[in-house]
């Protein structure tokens, strides 16, 4: 009977949006705005400011009069990867095992309008759910043939190198994360869950949720890069160096 009456008192899974920044002070307050629109009970916007040095932290504090917003601040820029970590340590502090975490980035090419299904496929039963490009259904708008080359090579390496052959589209930050699962990861891997500091760190953290045990899916999205304000911040040497990394990790691990 007790128990019964807690599990009745218990209340209803949260999702955490954790968004990262770094020089897009435009496109955060659209991306904010639309976090914040979400039907999702309890919906609580983390914004990751990453060393910001045009007006990112001034539109922050413009909207930062709702009380489901917060803001974390790196001091320096130190890379998506460092941004990330520090998001999803920040929502896993307030989240219960069963509410979700979402990562976006706040440049304007992930669609809010997935969601809903992300975290319908959550509660069936995945522990992770990835917005997908090159799933069936998914594509990239405005994108030379080159990159999407480039990210389509990166997801197929990594599908075969880390026994992910489900998925199609590894290298996405907008992702849903069961709290429970990536709670469990960080317990496994300690201080060391993101090491990656710059654009690898996606790949990394999913390899590293599989080899945790956590269930993984995706539903299909549309990144329009044509939305998207500027270029890509990834810097291609260091990205290169960092999968390559990656590679010789899983290749000495499967040994």
């Amino acid at each position: 009977m007790t128990a019964s009456r807690t599990s009745a008192r218990r209340r209803p899974p949260s999702a955490s949006i954790v968004v990262t920044s770094y020089n897009y002070d435009r496109f955060l307050r659209d991306a904010i705005e639309s976090a914040l629109a979400q039907t999702y009970p309890h919906i609580e916007v983390i914004v990751v400011d990453d060393g910001s040095t045009d007006d990112t932290v001034a539109s922050i504090e413009a909207q930062a009069v709702d009380l489901r917003l917060v803001v974390v601040r790196h001091e320096r820029n130190r890379g998506l990867g460092a941004a990330l970590d520090t998001g999803l340590r920040a929502a896993l502090a307030a989240s219960a095992d069963e509410d979700a975490i979402v990562t976006l980035e706040a440049d304007g090419t992930s669609d809010l309008a997935d969601l809903p299904g992300m975290l319908e496929l959550l509660a069936d039963g995945r522990d992770v759910v990835l917005a997908s490009v090159h799933a069936h259904g998914g594509r990239l708008v405005g994108v030379d043939p080159l990159r999407e080359w480039a990210s389509r090579a990166v997801s197929d390496t990594f599908r075969v190198l880390g026994g992910l052959r489900e998925v199609h589209t590894l290298s996405s930050v907008y992702r849903v994360y069961r709290a429970q699962a990536l709670r469990h990861a960080a317990e496994v891997y300690g201080d060391r869950l993101v090491q990656e500091r710059g654009f690898a760190a996606s790949v990394e953290l999913l390899l590293k949720l599989h080899r945790a045990g956590a269930r993984i899916g995706e539903v299909p999205t549309v990144n329009d890069w044509t939305q998207r304000q500027g270029g890509s911040k990834a810097p291609l040497l260091p990205t290169a160096l960092a999968y390559s990394r990656l590679m010789a990790t899983q290749l000495v691990g499967r040994n």
